[in-house]
């Protein structure tokens, strides 16, 4: 799955990159809280019945669900089952009290009803008091249901479902049997169900008979074996079946059936509605599994490790021709009747639940692509971008990556067909579903008259990450939540070679340091910061896994990986084979990390028998503790240096969310150094030890370099004199010899160590200085952005302090004038005629091609004259008299004029209505960061309140406009806390099913604060709320650790910043 990380700029920055993707894109928003994924927080059991050994009928829930229905006016209660509670006094009352919980939820009900709802109800209970309890074997104790885990004794093979979707009703059932081999007797039998309670509606899901048979030998169902009770224990969300007689060991069968409502959230499968090019609504059914709502959808082993084959019907109306599931089509639909159609699906591969997949809609679809071993491949999604030939580019895209994986995993694609699908509501960026990946708009349409080239880019490259999962991930997959990083930290790493298959010219592996180490070293370096591996205790534990751990963390590892295992060799493929090893020892199947690490050693010591280290220890060092090492290099004599080691941490001396680590916090780092004019040189620095290597400190020329190409997880610290060898290295053409991410990686890591307090703020600005005059004269965009991010933090750090801020804006200026001086002028002008675009089919078109609009960016948000200019007059044309906004400078124009000090309600009004016409999600992305730009605090209040109103910001959109859009600017920050206060109650209640949204909205509102007061604010109003977070805890808690860095930051070095700006007069 894709989540979405877009790096928030501030500021004076804040214009620079505000397209919303970045590597991982993924986005949440609205829907029921369902508390932790329990009806009870205190984990009650909710007993469903007390019946006979048969094929077994919920009798309370059918009785008032069709007795109630005799009075008219009961018609609400007729959807709202009733779910009686054990008590430890009285069932009967816990009945009668879930009756009047019910009648109190109604609206308007009358005495009739209410008494003839109490009447039916007290039969009801006189039926079933009257059967004879029956107390159950006990071979199962109580905990077996109050773990996360099921238990290992029940294993299933094979599900045959049936689902009758009603989308006009927004209502569906289900019937299925699940085929089980019990290995130990059993009293009891688990199953996965989530029935959350709706505190309005009342449960979303019921399950309305269940029965167990043993499967004889003939293949046909036995017997009903006898069900003594049945309950949802629902913290866990088990459904529990306790069995009149033990089970022995052998096949058995379940079977279910259920009904549940469609709801408007974004999981499990849930409706979601969009205008069509006529600007009617239309409805469409969408599925997010992963991790926990295949549970919502029908009884089943939600956990990865129960894989099993699936067959599947579907059941709907036919004005919805488009229905998909994970495998192909079993023939051509089955018409009922003029409004209902039958759909069957092949079985599928063995597979497990949170890949499974659903879409019923009228949408369309491009011309089938055919890949070389004959898998069928095409793009679906709304009709009028599909047949305008939106989604073209990524069906030819999807078709050439498969074909590149093949080869890279030396397995082939084991399905028949990949659909894609564009969903106008989706939670993640994308989810890789098996043969049915669903994408959000913006991550799988591309416009060539209409987007960027970063649009295009964006598409490529979660087109390459979903299609890493389909072996790494849907192929073989992590045991338990756990290992996550298995999943999403791999198929991090491989979008980049899979976006530099499909589209040779990019070299599009040069953004890694840039997007994913930097990324990934940011947030891993304060206590609130997690192990890649991690135990995982409850529900929300799961989905807080899906972070910038798992995702860039686990990404940068593995280049690590890479390094180690072939030496930065391009012809060396000692990594590949391990995977490929991997892979086919263990396709269909789970694994545990250490599956991959022990064929990782199966290569390395073959290639490398003499090793000093173990590769299991090697990796375990990397996953088992959080953080990273700075490696020290020191003088040892006027002949050696000497490495060592430390953490890494920006504290400040609060150890409260400190863990204990396994390895000391030490690493196994591998090493790649050298010397002027040098070979580069391997060596292993294990945990608790140094290295000592010779070095001529008489050569006063001489310097030393760590760290070749930022390919390690680590940062280099040098003495103060060895820091001075390599800065005035750096100033010789040594320089030029340099790949963009040692470039990018050293600015980045001398800042990180002034965060950290080792290094001067004078030592970083010196660096900052000599690569701002270098980089100006070079083609390369990476070390660029780098520069302009560090100007930008530390004009965050200093926002507080309005003549200083504009002291530092205007010592910085000379560089942004340069940067669009040289890559800009010709393309970006107020009039005159412009230059064409660079085109990316030419080696290293794309970098060169989005220099251009980055230039622009940086220069208009110094204010450089020509830039200013440009934006404002082409925007005139596009208010007045409706001339499209040229897409690669549509951001760089619309963030201009927004942010400007001119800017008007009405001009934000004018951008507002055309955001709410527009069809081009990439376009509304656009305009969603410029609306969060004005600098007219109503105006960004009253943005904050159509967030809540899904009629004018999607839900899957609105925690992202509240925590990315809104908080840019100092202003920005100050209305969306005030927004957070409040309205927490009701935005919080959308944390339940988003992945990603609840992580970027806290961690956007509240990190970019930098005083005492905020801070103190902050922790005072979350005292009480911190439940309430959810899985977005821990980025809370990252949030407040980075409050205090900032703070600390600012008390260190802003004297330095002040002296480095005292020449700067201000008019």
């Amino acid at each position: 799955m894709k989540l979405q990380v877009r790096a928030g700029s501030q500021d004076l920055v804040t214009l620079v990159e505000n397209e919303e993707g970045g590597a991982r894109d993924g986005q949440e928003g609205g829907g029921e809280s369902n508390e932790g994924y329990a009806a009870s927080s205190s984990g009650e059991v909710v007993e469903l019945l007390e019946q006979d050994p048969a094929t077994v009928q919920i009798s309370e829930m059918s009785v008032l669900k069709n007795e109630a229905s005799v009075e008219k006016g009961c018609e609400n209660i007729a959807e709202t089952p009733i779910i009686a509670v054990e008590t430890p006094d009285s069932s009967v009352l816990g009945r009668l009290r879930g009756a009047w919980d019910a009648v109190n939820r109604a609206s308007q009900r009358t005495i009739i009803c209410l008494m003839a709802l109490i009447l039916i109800l007290l039969v009801a209970v006189i039926v079933i008091a009257s059967k004879p309890a029956t107390s159950p074997p006990t071979t199962t104790d109580v905990s077996a249901w109050s773990k996360i885990r099921l238990p290992q004794s029940v294993v299933p093979s094979h599900y045959d479902v049936h689902l009758t979707i009603d989308m006009t009703n927004e209502f569906f059932t289900g019937t299925e049997k699940v085929y089980v081999t019990i290995s130990e007797e059993t009293a009891d039998i688990l199953i996965h169900v989530n029935n959350v309670v709706n505190k309005t509606t009342g449960p979303e899901m019921n399950v309305t008979a269940y029965s167990v048979h043993q499967l004889l030998e003939s293949g046909s169902m036995g017997e009903a074996v006898g069900v003594n009770r049945a309950f949802v224990f629902s913290e866990n969300n088990f459904f529990v079946m306790q069995m009149n007689t033990l089970l022995q060991p052998g096949e058995y069968v379940l079977k279910f059936d259920w009904e549940a409502r469609l709801v408007k959230g974004l999981d499990g499968i849930y409706i979601s509605t969009y205008k069509d090019e006529d600007g009617n609504t239309k409805k469409l059914l969408a599925s997010q599994m992963e991790p926990l709502a295949a549970r919502k959808v029908m009884p089943c082993f939600d956990e990865p490790d129960f894989k099993a084959t699936f067959s599947m019907e579907i059941t709907t109306e036919s004005e919805y021709p488009l229905v998909l599931w994970n495998m192909p089509q079993d023939g051509d639909p089955v018409e009922l009747d003029e409004k209902w159609n039958r759909y069957t699906f092949q079985k599928s591969v063995t597979m497990s639940t949170y890949l499974l997949a659903f879409i019923v809609a009228d949408f369309a679809c491009t011309a089938e692509q055919v890949t070389d071993n004959g898998v069928k491949v095409r793009t679906c999604g709304r009709n009028e971008p599909i047949v305008r030939g939106d989604g073209d580019y990524s069906a030819i895209k999807t078709k050439e990556i498969i074909m590149a994986y093949e080869k890279f995993y030396g397995t082939d694609f084991p399905l028949k067909k990949i659909d894609s699908v564009a969903v106008p509501d989706f939670s993640a960026g994308a989810m890789e579903n098996w043969g049915l990946i669903l994408y959000r708009e913006t991550a799988l349409l591309y416009n060539p008259a209409q987007d960027t080239y970063d649009n295009k880019a964006r598409v490529a490259v979660v087109v390459a990450h979903e299609l890493a999962h389909q072996w790494f991930g849907n192929l073989v997959t992590m045991k338990w939540w756990n290992d996550l990083w298995l999943n999403e930290g791999f198929a991090s790493y491989v979008e980049w070679i899979g976006t530099d298959a499909a589209q040779p010219f990019w070299h599009y592996f040069d953004f890694q340091t840039y997007t994913d180490r930097t990324g990934a070293l940011n947030i891993d370096s304060y206590t609130s910061s997690r192990p890649t591996s991690v135990d995982v205790e409850k529900p929300a534990d799961i989905t807080a896994q899906f972070d910038s751990i798992s995702y860039s963390k686990g990404c940068s590892i593995l280049v690590q990986a890479k390094m180690f295992m072939d030496l930065l060799d391009t012809d060396s493929k000692n990594f590949e084979s391990a995977i490929e090893k991997y892979i086919k020892a263990f396709e269909f199947s789970n694994t545990v990390q250490n599956d991959l690490y022990q064929k990782m050693e199966e290569v390395y010591k073959e290639k490398n028998p003499k090793s000093p280290v173990n590769i299991v220890d090697v990796m375990d060092s990397w996953t088992l503790q959080m953080n990273f090492p700075v490696v020290e290099v020191r003088r040892y004599d006027e002949e050696h240096v000497i490495f060592s080691q430390r953490r890494f941490l920006i504290s400040d001396g609060d150890t409260s969310t400190d863990k204990p680590s396994p390895y000391g916090y030490q690493w196994y780092v591998p090493i790649m150094y050298q010397i002027k004019g040098g070979d580069t040189v391997f060596k292993w620095l294990k945990p608790h030890s140094t290295l000592v290597v010779p070095f001529n400190f008489s050569d006063a020329e001489n310097y030393i370099r760590l760290n070749m190409r930022s390919a390690g997880y680590y940062i280099v610290d040098y003495s103060y004199d060895l820091s001075e060898r390599l800065r005035a290295g750096l100033n010789t053409d040594m320089y030029d010899d340099l790949t963009t991410g040692d470039r990018q990686g050293m600015l980045n890591e001398i800042f990180l160590l002034i965060s950290e307090g080792s290094k001067t703020i004078t030592e970083g600005l010196a660096l900052l200085e000599l690569m701002s005059s270098k980089e100006s004269k070079v083609d390369s965009l990476v070390p660029l952005q780098e520069i302009s991010r560090q100007i930008g933090q530390v004009a965050r750090h200093i926002s507080g302090d309005e003549t200083l801020t504009k002291k530092w804006k205007k010592k910085n200026t000379p560089f942004a004038e340069g940067v669009f001086e040289r890559y800009a002028k010709d393309y970006f002008k107020a009039t005159g005629v412009e230059a064409d675009l660079p085109t990316d089919e030419e080696d290293y078109g794309y970098q060169k091609r989005k220099l251009v609009p980055f230039a622009t960016s940086i220069a208009c948000s110094y204010e450089v004259e020509a830039c200013t200019s440009a934006s404002q007059e082409k925007f005139n044309k596009y208010r007045d008299s409706g001339e499209d906004l040229p897409p690669d400078f549509r951001a760089t124009i619309l963030n201009t004029v927004m942010y400007s000090d001119t800017a008007t309600e009405a001009d934000w009004d004018f951008l507002w209505s055309k955001y709410q016409k527009s069809t081009s999600e990439a376009e509304k992305t656009t305009m969603r960061y410029a609306l969060g730009l004005i600098q007219d605090r109503n105006v960004l209040r009253k943005f904050c309140d159509f967030c809540l109103d899904p009629d004018k910001v999607r839900r899957s959109d609105a925690l992202y406009v509240l925590g990315r859009a809104i908080p840019q600017t100092k202003l920005g920050r100050e209305v969306a806390w005030e927004f957070m206060q409040d309205k927490w109650a009701t935005i919080s209640a959308g944390f339940a099913d988003s992945l990603f949204g609840a992580d970027a909205y806290i961690s956007g509102v509240l990190s970019g604060f930098s005083d005492q007061d905020s801070l103190d604010d902050i922790e005072k109003f979350f005292k009480d709320r911190l439940e309430s977070l959810a899985s977005a805890k821990a980025s809370y808690l990252s949030a407040i650790q980075s409050i205090k860095s900032n703070i600390a930051w600012l008390e260190k070095n802003e004297a330095s910043v002040e002296d480095s700006v005292k020449d700067i007069t201000l008019p």
